[in-house]
């Protein structure tokens, strides 16, 4: 079986020749990545630019077992590794969340004190589908474009998915013609899980990469598009010492990217973790377009205010958050040119360039 390595990682900007952090488990996907680009560099002799980092999470008896064995499969490649162990109390509610941002935080801070520019995770096309599946069962906006291929995390370190457009078990087949072993995780197979159960659902021509391409190119249209409106002094104007945001001609409300728009202005006033969407946001346009002057609206953690076809949006008084921009922790490839507009229009600090020149598949 082959994969085709050189035709996915064209796509990634790899900049100067800093170490690459492989996110490793030991399962199927993760262990062909690494093998995938043990290959590919060491045909350049650059073998020595990788390093693999395994998260013990600490949910299972065998996990610090398992973060051994794949410790063993770097070993035998001649590929430095490192365990890092997720410590303290885990929570009861919202324990997949919390394992997801703790595996983000130790990945990211182990591949920069290995002086490491990129961290490449081994999501496939099936993670994808599946992720798409179980949004759209939620009716989860622009959450259906996917999984993005390159998320920036904290500011400070791309985390790439290059085998995001490849079928698992054409990986695993790869694998099995190496000889090379992996780790199966039961959890994969536990139906409490959503994922394990929508995974049966699935068909296979919902697994087709070209479909989550043509959506993942529609969001980076779209953001574009979006960055153009809080780009233009005659849309909105901002205040950064009061947080405060206007829009100044209510008409831009038309545009079909201004949702977007209108979501990163109020999660940069509101302090917002994530992006108002759905319903919250379907509630916010329609203000925007459709309110009479005088009227105001509270909204995710926001005050609306109309007065003579212009909005004003600042933090409403009963929210006390006082985090960053939603962006600033994690932000998807697609919305950099809209999250960069806003960085550049508030003079805040700007996001590094996404790694990657297109969607690998």
């Amino acid at each position: 079986m082959t994969v085709p390595v050189r035709r996915i990682l064209s796509s990634v900007q790899f900049g100067s020749p800093r170490g690459i952090a492989i996110a490793l488990s030991g399962g199927g996907d993760s262990t062909a990545l690494l093998c995938l680009l043990h290959d590919f560099y060491s045909e350049r002799g650059e073998e020595d630019r990788l390093f693999a980092v395994t998260v013990d999470h600490g949910l299972r008896p065998d996990s610090a077992a398992e973060a051994r064995r794949a410790g063993e499969f770097c070993a035998a490649l001649g590929v430095p590794h490192t365990i890092r162990h997720w410590e303290g109390v885990k929570p009861v509610a919202g324990l997949q969340a919390a394992a997801r941002e703790a595996r983000y935080r130790l990945l990211a801070d182990a591949a920069t004190a290995a002086g490491c520019g990129l961290v490449m995770t081994g999501h496939t096309l099936d993670d994808q589908a599946e992720t798409v599946a179980m949004r759209r069962a939620r009716g989860n906006g622009r959450g259906l474009s996917g999984i993005a291929p390159a998320t920036l995390h904290d500011k400070r370190i791309w985390f790439v998915r290059p085998l995001i457009g490849q079928r698992r078990n054409d990986l695993r087949a790869f694998l099995a013609e190496r000889g090379q072993g992996w780790i199966d995780d039961p959890s994969n197979i536990d139906p409490r899980f959503e994922r394990v159960r929508m995974r049966e659902a699935i068909r296979r021509d919902q697994r087709d990469s070209k479909i989550f391409r043509v959506a993942f190119e529609a969001r980076c249209r779209q953001s574009e598009q979006a960055a153009a409106l809080l780009a233009d002094d005659n849309t909105w104007s901002f205040d950064r010492d009061a947080r405060t945001a206007e829009l100044i001609d209510d008409r831009a409300t038309g545009h079909e990217a201004f949702p977007l728009a209108l979501a990163v202005v109020m999660a940069w006033a509101g302090y917002g973790a994530h992006l108002p969407g759905g319903p919250v946001l379907e509630k916010a346009v329609v203000f925007c377009s459709d309110a009479a002057s005088g009227r105001k609206m509270t909204v995710a953690g926001c005050l609306l205010s109309k007065a003579q076809g212009r909005v004003t949006i600042w933090r409403e008084a009963r929210n006390t958050r006082n985090g960053g921009f939603g962006f600033d922790h994690l932000l998807p490839s697609p919305d950099h040119a809209v999250a960069e507009a806003l960085a550049r229009r508030v003079g805040a600090a700007t996001f590094p360039p996404p790694p990657l020149s297109g969607y690998p598949d």
